[in-house]
């Protein structure tokens, strides 16, 4: 029941993102073949409405679509392509399907400290062509308590990976994060930098394996 539960909030949290695509990507920053865009829309489920910032990265991967599947999901390997991650725990579940996972982000001044705990969906869409996964945050007490003095960061997003060659993918994520006081002078650098070293990172460790 729990999963169900959650299952349709997932549903309901992306449906209500892909709703508001009208609401047009503006480029950020570009490093061809790696594009950023960004636009501010309305968190789902909030009440009253919050406006929050929609990140979304298109980029090409010179690999398989099930070997960055597996990165996603490599505790391993996460610090290689995760800057500012000192903590990273996977909880697979019995449906392979869906699965957990709890990051800690030790960020630079002037961003505080930050944790996420999140569910992962998958599907398939196009056999060996096409996989979606969504992530949402997830309240779970027992396996990612809230710690004093970390900010909890709350998230929705996705990744798409299309295999447009048998060897090369094609990448599109997108991340919905709720705003932090600090000024957005401050803390559009970071995201964008951040974002950008870490497709270039994942770019190059995918296409290792």
């Amino acid at each position: 029941m729990k999963f169900f539960t959650a299952f349709l909030i997932s549903i309901i949290s992306v449906g209500l993102a892909q709703s508001q695509d009208t609401e047009k990507f503006v480029l950020v920053k570009q490093d061809s073949p790696i594009f950023v865009h960004e636009r501010w829309i309305t968190f789902p489920g909030k009440v009253p409405a919050v406006k929050a910032r929609e990140v979304k990265g298109e980029f090409l991967i010179n690999a398989s679509m099930y070997t960055i599947l597996s990165l996603l999901k490599d505790e391993s390997k996460i610090k290689i392509w995760q800057k500012h991650v000192t903590e990273f725990k996977v909880y697979p579940q019995p449906d392979t399907t869906y699965w957990l996972e709890y990051s800690y982000h030790d960020i630079p001044w002037p961003v505080s400290d930050q944790d996420h705990f999140l569910q992962y969906d998958l599907q398939e869409r196009v056999a060996d062509k096409e996989l979606f996964i969504t992530f949402q945050s997830v309240v779970n007490p027992k396996l990612g308590p809230v710690k004093d003095g970390v900010t909890r960061m709350e998230l929705a997003g996705s990744w798409t990976l299309e295999q447009i060659t048998p060897n090369q993918v094609k990448v599109t994520y997108r991340i919905l994060s709720m705003p932090s006081h600090i000024p957005r002078m401050f803390t559009d650098p970071v995201i964008r930098s951040n974002l950008m070293s870490t497709i270039k990172a994942l770019t190059k460790l995918a296409a290792k394996k």
